[in-house]
């Protein structure tokens, strides 16, 4: 039996449409492992700079405790591979987390540090050339992404860089994603992502037994591989308009 439920493996069709996204995000140019020289050929071509933000938290007990950044990271090796830019390192600085709720083995940092993060990485990234920044959130916190909020307006009131801060879910609310965590939605994305970092076992096979540190519609019942990557492919899509909207505008 492999690690995720034979009904994720059965869906043929969803395992070779992320196999095809997987290969397509190895297209994307990662900053740590740029040379000089290939940087500046990419700030000249498209300077969009992808920065993956996420918490080391609980999630359940079938998922790997950097889900968020990891999702994150990945589809913005998706949307760079389409859209041309870099992406940067993982962050994993979450305020707001699972911590507040007794969750083991998570990480929780302070609004002052989110906030003063993001500030100095906005201006780095300027500073470096980058037109164009998109911070893509997979930590959910209300607080959290409220401290995010607040900084990309105070960056933009001087900052000559073009900020797009958002969660990946705001891409696709219309098809039903409002953010959830560790649930159906999460879930399936992860599923379609890391699938190797997906232990549905873990889970109690009784739907009766709650499920710990789980916020949303029942991931036993409701996830689902096709639905991951149904709705990673739109996310990808929809990313990619916004930042070559914001690319057409420099």
């Amino acid at each position: 039996m492999p690690r995720v439920w034979a009904f994720f493996a059965s869906l043929n069709i969803s395992s070779l449409t992320a196999r095809r996204l997987h290969l397509a995000s190895m297209k994307a140019m990662k900053y740590a492992r740029l040379l000089p020289f290939e940087l500046e050929r990419e700030l000249a071509r498209k300077p969009v700079a992808y920065v993956p933000w996420g918490a080391l938290e609980w999630h359940g007990e079938h998922m790997a405790l950097g889900q968020d950044a990891l999702k994150v990271e990945k589809i913005c090796d998706m949307t760079a591979a389409k859209t041309g830019g870099v992406v940067l390192p993982l962050l994993f600085i979450g305020y707001h987390t699972m911590q507040l709720h007794g969750m083991p083995y998570t990480l929780e940092f302070s609004r002052d540090l989110v906030k003063a993060t993001f500030l100095e990485l906005a201006k780095q990234l300027e500073l470096a050339s980058f037109k164009v920044i998109v911070v893509l959130c997979g930590h959910y916190g209300r607080s959290h992404l409220a401290a995010i909020a607040e900084a990309a307006e105070e960056y933009s009131k001087t900052g000559r860089a073009k900020v797009l801060a958002l969660p990946e879910y705001a891409l696709v609310e219309d098809m039903g994603y409002h953010g959830d965590h560790a649930a159906k939605w999460e879930t399936s994305i992860f599923s379609s992502l890391y699938p190797e970092l997906v232990n549905m076992e873990r889970l109690p096979r009784d739907l009766n037994v709650p499920l710990k540190g789980v916020g949303g519609e029942d991931p036993r019942i409701h996830a689902s591989t096709e639905l991951g990557v149904r709705i990673v492919s739109a996310i990808v899509e929809r990313l990619a308009q916004r930042v070559e909207a914001l690319l057409v505008q420099e």
